[in-house]
């Protein structure tokens, strides 16, 4: 019989039992060898069998490659999906992504004692969409940005087909640009975008503190124009410049929107070659905390209108022919200057004139206009403030304004009665606001401010202690706002002009006498102080309820639109003494409106 290991081991040692005892030690030293030795192949044999296993695995998918055909590509990478006020996807890698989204602003209200020109907007409360716009943004290849923003509520407002677009503009982050001042690349854009100007019109409607703006924000304002700007920012400051041209918000073919030169003028057709601007804005925050914030901020602006007239270049040329007295659904228009350039009139072709075209004499006087800006805002916890002031500058060639005078008064008409070139060589016009809010659920607006923006700083949506979904109220806020605006510009304007018209009229109706006072007055845009008080609510992020109630404190335009309608039918001419006896009772019992309104807002 064959014995195993452990079988002739027994046998050596009881052999070894009837041997001497140096035999026993050998034995059990070849004993511990024959331990080891067996230890060493059942390691080998486990290695073996791991060898194997393996073997056997790519064998198997060897097989079902063979049986199934070639292996598919790798899945794709993750990819980040949410639906927070919107839907935004983004790569893993943050290299690609785009967001859909949009906004809905829903308004109404009503005026106490209206003033300004009869329309169809207001004096018993008007209500109606003011934003319906929808949103598609998003980033390529980690360098490349883009957005297209389009408004349906606005789309007719301009009377082309291109005047529902807000944003339209492609960008990139410029590989390489990084300074050790900056935080990030430099970025360009180009496109239709906002012009780096003023901290309110910068900032969000879906995130400002009041429905509309105040006066000299809406008066002055660049808005969005076509150009090409270039943007850097750091932890704390920012900094934009550009050069710019048309605006798709221009009044184009719309000139029943311009309703301030028809106290002097009959609508005058479109105007001639496009403008041209430089804008840049500056800012830094010394403080900038999660609880505390110092702001402060500069911007200019320098435009060249070239052949335009107010009919195509009217934020500029009609300086705030579309004030709405800060309630822009109930439509109370009370301020507005006259064409600054002249306009446009047409002559005969005879006389020594006829080789001489009527944009070439009266469709420049406007030179260039330079508007600078400065901003201020802080934030202690709840409590926050904001102000800004804004200053137009007017230069005017004084031999196109005789010249345009001159032309009128050669071609006398119904509506043009005679030239009128109201102001001088220069013109000044300004407007500032400044207001306070408090958080009384202790939110801090300190926290929603960004440096991020590619509009430069600005404020976000402030973050929301107890939102309404989770239990809590939400965010509510008190505001109160002091704003003011003046048109007025040179000398004999604003109620001194009035009288004097009032008492050449009244003397000698339609003489030369009443034209040469007006030709010797100053723009009489009118000038306009208002308060309002608001409250914000902000039940959930993307929904956001307003409410706010504004006093005019003092409305001065007898020239300006809010006469419109005394002097819109025959143009001058129709400044007959019934007609300005109504007018003067009006003007200085125009006692102070009162303008509610209410807005309710959606944004995703």
């Amino acid at each position: 019989m064959k014995l195993g290991v452990g079988q002739r081991a027994l046998a050596i040692a009881a052999f070894g039992l009837f041997t001497t005892a140096p035999a026993v030690a050998d034995t059990a030293s070849e004993i511990r060898a024959l331990k080891e030795r067996l230890q060493a192949l059942e390691a080998q044999v486990a290695k073996q069998k791991t060898e194997v296993k393996r073997a056997t695995n790519v064998a198997n998918a060897a097989t079902a490659a063979v049986t199934k055909g070639p292996l598919g590509p790798p899945p794709p990478p993750p990819v980040f999906v949410s639906f927070n006020n919107g839907l935004f996807v983004e790569t893993a890698d943050k290299a690609y992504s785009f967001k859909i989204g949009g906004r809905l602003f829903i308004d109404g209200g009503g005026i106490s004692n209206p003033i300004g020109v009869p329309n169809n907007f207001g004096y018993k409360g008007f209500a109606g969409v003011r934003r319906a716009r929808f949103e598609f943004e998003g980033t390529a290849a980690k360098i490349w940005f883009y957005r297209l923003e389009y408004d349906f509520a606005g789309s007719t407002g301009s009377g082309n087909a291109l005047g529902g677009i807000r944003d339209a503009y492609l960008g990139l982050n410029v590989p390489g640009s990084e300074t050790p001042y900056s935080k990030g690349p430099v970025w360009i854009q180009v496109g239709y975008m906002k012009e780096p100007f003023s901290l309110d019109f910068i900032n969000s409607a879906k995130y400002t503190d009041f429905i509309e703006r105040p006066l000299s924000v809406d008066a002055f304002a660049p808005a969005r124009h076509l150009g090409v700007a270039a943007a850097a920012r750091g932890d704390a400051w920012t900094a934009k410049a550009g050069v710019f041209s048309t605006s798709f918000e221009d009044n184009i073919n719309n000139p029943a929107l311009i309703s301030a030169p028809a106290t002097f003028w009959a609508p005058v057709p479109r105007g001639g070659g496009q403008y041209f601007e430089l804008t840049g804005r500056l800012t830094y925050a010394p403080i900038k905390t999660e609880h505390e914030l110092l702001h402060l901020g500069v911007a200019g602006r320098y435009h060249q209108p070239n052949d335009a007239t107010g009919a195509s270049d009217d934020r500029m040329l009609r300086v705030g022919n579309r004030l709405r007295s800060e309630a822009n659904v109930l439509g109370m228009q009370t301020l507005g200057t006259p064409d600054l350039s002249c306009s446009t009139i047409t002559f005969p072709g005879a006389f020594p004139l006829a080789n001489l075209t009527t944009t070439g004499l009266t469709g420049k006087c406007v030179t260039s206009e330079f508007q600078y800006g400065f901003e201020l805002a802080g934030a202690w916890g709840p409590l926050s403030m904001q102000a800004e002031y804004i200053g137009m500058q007017v230069n005017r060639d004084s031999n196109k304004m005789l010249q345009a005078a001159l032309i009128g008064n050669f071609f006398p008409s119904a509506a043009t009665p005679f030239g009128f070139t109201p102001g001088g060589s220069s013109a000044f016009f300004n407007g500032f606001y400044a207001y306070g809010q408090w958080y009384i659920t202790g939110e801090e607006r300190a926290a929603a401010y960004s440096v991020k923006g590619k509009n430069g700083a600005s404020f976000e949506q402030v973050k929301i202690l107890n939102p309404l979904s989770k239990g809590g109220f939400g965010a509510v806020s008190l505001a109160a706002r002091y704003s003011a605006i003046n048109l007025n510009s040179g000398r004999w304007s604003g109620s001194g002009l009035f009288n004097m018209l009032t008492y050449s009229t009244l003397i000698v109706p339609n003489t030369a006498t009443t034209a040469l006072i007006a030709n010797q007055a100053g723009i009489a845009g009118g000038r306009q102080e208002n308060t309002t008080l608001g409250v914000n609510w902000y039940p959930d992020n993307g929904f956001h309820f307003q409410a706010n109630w504004t006093h005019v404190l003092h409305w001065s335009a007898p020239l300006g639109a809010g006469s419109a309608g005394a002097f819109a039918t025959t143009g001058f001419a129709g400044l007959v003494p019934p007609g300005l006896t109504a007018l003067q009772g009006r003007y200085q019992s125009a006692a102070h409106p009162d303008l509610f309104e209410v807005r309710a807002m959606v944004y995703w």
